[in-house]
């Protein structure tokens, strides 16, 4: 994630998301979170030096980037450079006909002016906000700052219509592509464009396929308390030309109902998503909201791909940060830094390796607009180069970003 948000690290909490028995055990469930962390780096390393005994078939791969960053303030007379250097690898591990394992590592090594001006940045990058543990920071410095963490590591039984996962995983339930009310496992934020795997995590999962477009999924995702866990469910079917799913649970100390759908308009696509949060604590005292997005997609003839979004943000509460939202992984119903958001993207085919890119993101209700123009170049089958812009306008951002004009330039190698 770009570097430049955490100038203010430590005024940010991160809330993490454990095991709600750990109220009913007798000793500290900080001590068992530990040691089961442990365990599971200790197994992913036996797992790796011994993979011939276990795996029939064991796939790697991955790749380095080199992402720097410059950020000025809107007078240009104040400029600031950050940098990470970047290697990830995953792994694919094929134990049997109907169980499979992955585990995927990411470590970053930072430097900058972040580093150098944010005192509470190793705290900040060794909390993980799943229930086990599995993010470390290597070493911290005046310069330098070393961290890694596991953001896939879960064991997959698949057996005909049926697959079961457990570990941390991506659970994806959204439809629509920058806001998702119906995402309830893991939401993600629209301008961590250096993310695209996008979070996982902590849960048990089950899915039953009975079509192509049919199927019927639960989830568990484990959390300290009832208030911060969630369980839901999700039925997808086909209706006409449209797929359409419902989703509904216990999401963190909200009960919620949705649904959402994918289908076309004459030639364009057209997707949207709605969900219901109502709070669970005094059920018939208190009101619920909606959130929805909807959004429209089309290819014109001369290859230009343009997309439309819109958002409701029904619960918007206003933050000390406005900035928390944007750079960090969103609540399913609070999903903005306004009421209301827009989105407008374009993209272009300029040569068969470049690729231009330019999206428009707002508000209604609020003092918000960013830009960000891209260029991506395929330089090598393996090499792609990036050239971004992140410029923040608008009061929203005023106080809160003294550099909001941020311009990004990544190299990427992947193996």
């Amino acid at each position: 994630m770009p570097t430049d948000y955490y100038t203010e690290l430590h005024d940010v909490e991160t809330k993490g998301q454990r095991a709600f028995l750990c109220d009913s055990l007798p000793f500290p469930c900080s001590s068992l979170r530990n040691k089961v962390s442990q365990l599971i780096l200790i197994i992913l390393v036996f797992l790796l030096g011994f993979q011939t005994l276990f795996a029939q078939e064991v796939d790697f791969s991955g790749y380095v980037k080199e992402l720097g960053q410059v950020s000025v303030n809107n007078d240009f007379d104040t400029v600031r450079y950050d940098n990470i250097l970047h290697h990830r690898i995953e792994s694919d591990w094929t134990l049997s006909q109907n169980f499979e394992f992955r585990a995927d590592l990411r470590t970053r090594l930072l430097s900058g002016y972040t580093v150098n001006n944010s005192p509470g940045l190793k705290q900040f990058y060794e909390q993980d906000p799943n229930y086990f543990d599995l993010s470390w920071v290597w070493f911290k410095t005046d310069r330098l700052l070393m961290h890694s963490n596991i953001d896939r590591m879960h064991l997959s039984y698949i057996n005909g219509p049926w697959e079961v996962h457990a570990g941390r995983q991506r659970v994806n339930w959204g439809r629509t592509f920058a806001w998702n009310p119906n995402d309830l496992f893991n939401n993600y934020a629209f301008l961590d464009f250096d993310y695209e795997e996008r979070p996982g995590v902590d849960a048990l999962t089950a899915q039953y396929n009975w079509s192509y477009a049919s199927s019927a999924e639960a989830g568990l995702r484990l959390g300290s308390s009832w208030n911060e866990t969630v369980l839901a469910a999700m039925v997808r079917t086909s209706w006409g030309n449209y797929d359409i799913q419902i989703v509904g649970g216990h999401y963190l100390d909200n009960v919620t109902i949705g649904s959402g759908w994918a289908g076309y308009l004459g030639d364009a696509g057209f997707k949207g998503e709605v969900s219901y949060f109502h709070p669970e604590e005094q059920f018939f005292e208190n009101a619920g909201h909606f959130t929805a997005t909807t959004g429209i997609d089309y290819m014109l003839s001369n290859g230009l791909y343009l997309q439309g979004e819109l958002l409701y943000n029904g619960g918007y509460t206003q933050q000390g940060n406005p900035l928390n939202t944007l750079v960090q992984p969103p609540s399913a119903d609070n999903l903005f830094v306004a009421r209301s958001g827009f989105l407008f993207n374009g993209s272009y085919q300029i040569h068969p390796l470049v690729n231009g890119n330019i999206s428009f993101m707002g508000s209604f209700d609020q003092s918000i607009f960013i830009a960000i123009p891209q260029v991506s170049i395929s330089v090598t089958e393996d090499i792609d180069f990036l050239l971004l812009s992140q410029l923040l306008k608008g009061t929203v951002f005023r106080e809160a970003v003294p550099t909001p004009n941020l311009f990004f330039f990544r190299l990427k190698w992947s193996y």
